[in-house]
């Protein structure tokens, strides 16, 4: 998450510089698209949906074949300054959702079900032969696999601890506020 807000504010910096046009509105939108894709972790919350597993909030909006175009499509509509940061901000989300940890994203839907994961290492216990470039998560096998992988403290132990991907997120959104402090300045 802190590395989807990093490239949010990175990205409303870009725009704001190439475009010539005022960051504040911008640095709002680019925000709010690096965790749209999201937004139904928090619906499920509001209403209080019941969810077995952490990743299955993934099921409403982790669809890049149908969000990137129709998003897209809804900015150069409404607001063509905002088309690029759109694409780009969410197209990073899923990448991020993809790479090296979690369940992967639904990137073939609807033409598929599975979900693909990249760089795929994480594992609560480290096991050998986990590691591999392309990981596809079977939609029927999923729920073994996380009971024999999953790791229901994840936030735990990855963002309370000394874990490298926390140093790099919290590394990246911490460089994103001093480049936004200084192009502010």
């Amino acid at each position: 998450m802190f590395l989807d807000f990093a490239f949010g504010i990175i990205t409303s910096i870009l725009t704001s510089y190439y475009c010539q046009t005022a960051l504040t509105p911008l640095l709002y939108y680019c925000v709010l698209f690096s965790i749209l894709p999201d937004l139904d972790f928090i619906i499920y919350k509001i209403f209080k949906i019941k969810q077995d597993k952490g990743y299955k909030h993934r099921d409403l909006f982790h669809y890049p074949l149908l969000y990137l175009p129709l998003g897209g499509l809804l900015l150069i509509l409404f607001n063509k300054i905002l088309f690029w940061p759109f694409l780009i901000i969410s197209f990073f989300h899923f990448m991020h959702d993809s790479i090296m940890y979690g369940r992967g994203v639904k990137w073939l839907f609807p033409f598929s079900e599975n979900s693909y994961a990249f760089i795929y290492e994480y594992s609560r216990v480290k096991k050998w032969g986990l590691w591999q470039w392309v990981f596809v998560f079977n939609e029927k096998n999923l729920e073994q696999w996380d009971e024999e992988h999953g790791d229901e403290d994840w936030i735990q132990n990855i963002y309370y601890a000394h874990h490298p991907i926390a140093i790099i997120e919290f590394g990246a959104f911490t460089v994103s506020l001093i480049l936004l402090f200084w192009y502010l300045a």
